[in-house]
């Protein structure tokens, strides 16, 4: 019979910070990757020490932190989620020629084990192979050898051990029934509905009434429904191995000089694109690793990304030298690996006589992509709303890859457009002894308040510190309208703002 063997690297993007903190594994912190290092960030990824503290994905980390004050969080990027995949992926290959990574859950990968009997006589010879292999690699593994592919990813999903062979497919469906939602890769809310209906194991799922799955929670559900009952096979489907497009440079001696860099990389950059123009590819990200000489932190990793993808060496030359001398390497280096992330190449078109538009994004990817160089992956962000109480929690810092055309909604009443400070300006004191309307707030040269509409009164943060402010509008007598507040707890003026 057909066997498929489904690898786990549990917590993918925990080892990952693992690798970041060796000292939150040791100590065993429950740790969590988030997807904003701040309160408000959502929790994606939990190891099992925050599992006990019940803390799950798709909560916020200051819930995590109610739940375990000891919880480490950390973010992790695209990237690295990225090549950490892709270099498990190669690996295994070594045990099977079709390997399909999970997508929605990086660090789960399926084996096609047809064909290998001549290879490994057993299918537990075959397990032992994979899991040697990834364990003398620095991976914590479970590999379980099934029959299909998404009844073997659920079993995986709750093995005490890190080593189970099936015998049979009854035996495999046997083992899908106790396994807890929990584990599996569900987006959050559905998860929750079902817990409310005391829905948390896959047998309790399946008791459920398909058409009646379908018809309340939804597409996702209903599929899930169907592969875990058999009614659906679900086939592999390995993807397919790229060729590597890497260069590296090994230096005689320690290079500290950027300039000297800036010409080994170029020397090395173009070989590496007359290889992608030979197959229609142009480079979406460069990925430089430098290895430094006598350094704690021996090995630092740039990610270059051009505003588009380009196979030109002039602009990414620019950016490198932009990255080079913002930041320069801590120590010698005395090797250098590049490679990229591949895309198709666009075909793009003279166009002699084009009008140039008012607003050219071309351009603004461009400067971004330089300001990005110099100044690190996430120095180009845009304000977006968030759920909070306070003025200054209602808005959080997003990066963004392109430059967006804006798109501003129809309104029959604007809005007052407020530029409000990182930090509020204490006032000086109010003088008790004249009207509010002669309150000097920026001195002579603004003038005295000549009016002053409000209270509108925000309060609340009872659970962490009481918050008590009385905001008004006050307008100078030089025509500005400032954003001031009243903190009653604090009995001083504060400026948080101004009306443009």
């Amino acid at each position: 019979m057909l066997r498929t063997a489904c690898v786990d690297v549990p917590d993918f993007g925990i080892q990952l910070l693992y690798q970041r903190h060796p000292d939150w594994k040791k100590r065993g912190y429950p740790v969590a990757v988030v997807t904003d290092d701040r309160q408000n960030g959502t929790i994606l990824m939990v190891n099992d020490e925050a599992r006990k503290a019940r803390i799950l994905p798709g909560y916020r980390y200051s819930q995590g932190l109610a739940l375990a004050m000891n919880l480490r969080a950390g973010q992790v990027p695209r990237v690295d989620f990225r090549r950490g995949v892709e270099a498990v992926c190669g690996w295994l290959r070594k045990f099977s020629p079709k390997v399909e990574p999970y997508i929605d859950e990086p660090g789960v990968f399926w084996l096609d084990g047809s064909g290998l009997e001549k290879l490994y006589k057993t299918p537990s010879r075959w397990a032992r192979a994979i899991r040697s292999d990834l364990t003398k690699r620095n991976y914590e593994v479970r590999v379980v050898v099934g029959f299909r592919r998404f009844p073997s990813y659920v079993v995986v999903k709750a093995l005490r051990n890190d080593l189970l062979i099936l015998k049979s497919p009854d035996e495999e469906y046997r083992s899908v029934g106790d396994v807890p939602l929990a584990n599996l890769a569900l987006r959050p809310k559905l998860r929750d509905d079902l817990s409310k209906l005391g829905v948390i194991t896959v047998k309790g799922f399946l008791r459920l009434p398909s058409a009646a799955v379908a018809e309340r929670f939804g597409e996702e559900a209903s599929k899930l429904w169907r592969l875990a009952s058999g009614e659906t096979w679900d086939p592999l489907l390995p993807d397919p191995e790229r060729p590597v497009y890497e260069q590296r440079e090994i230096l005689d001696f320690p290079e500290v000089n950027t300039i000297r860099l800036l010409f080994l990389i170029k020397r090395a950059l173009s070989p590496l694109l007359l290889g992608l123009a030979e197959r229609g590819l142009a480079v979406g990200v460069l990925f430089i690793d430098f290895l430094l000489d006598r350094h704690c932190d021996r090995h630092r990793l740039d990610a270059l990304r051009p505003a588009e993808a380009t196979l030109d060496p002039k602009v990414l030359l620019r950016l490198i030298h932009l990255r080079l001398e913002s930041s320069p390497p801590a120590a010698g280096v005395i090797e250098m690996t590049l490679s990229v992330h591949e895309v198709v190449a666009p075909s793009e078109q003279l166009q002699l006589f084009a009008t140039k538009p008012r607003r050219d994004l071309r351009a603004a990817n461009e400067a971004f992509a330089r300001l990005r160089a110099e100044f690190g992956e996430d120095s180009v962000v845009r304000p977006v709303l968030t759920e909070g109480h306070m003025p200054e929690a209602s808005f959080k810092w997003e990066v963004i890859d392109h430059a967006l055309m804006p798109q501003p909604r129809a309104v029959q009443t604007r809005c007052l457009v407020r530029r409000v400070y990182a930090r509020p300006l204490l006032l000086p004191p109010q003088n008790r002894q004249i009207r509010d309307d002669g309150w000097l707030l920026r001195g002579l040269d603004h003038g005295p308040i000549v009016r002053l509409l409000g209270p509108y009164i925000i309060s609340g943060g009872w659970w962490r510190r009481a918050i008590h402010r009385e905001y008004h509008f006050a307008e100078t007598g030089k025509g500005d309208l400032l954003w001031v507040y009243f903190d009653r707890c604090r009995r001083r003026w504060f400026l948080h703002g101004q009306v443009l």
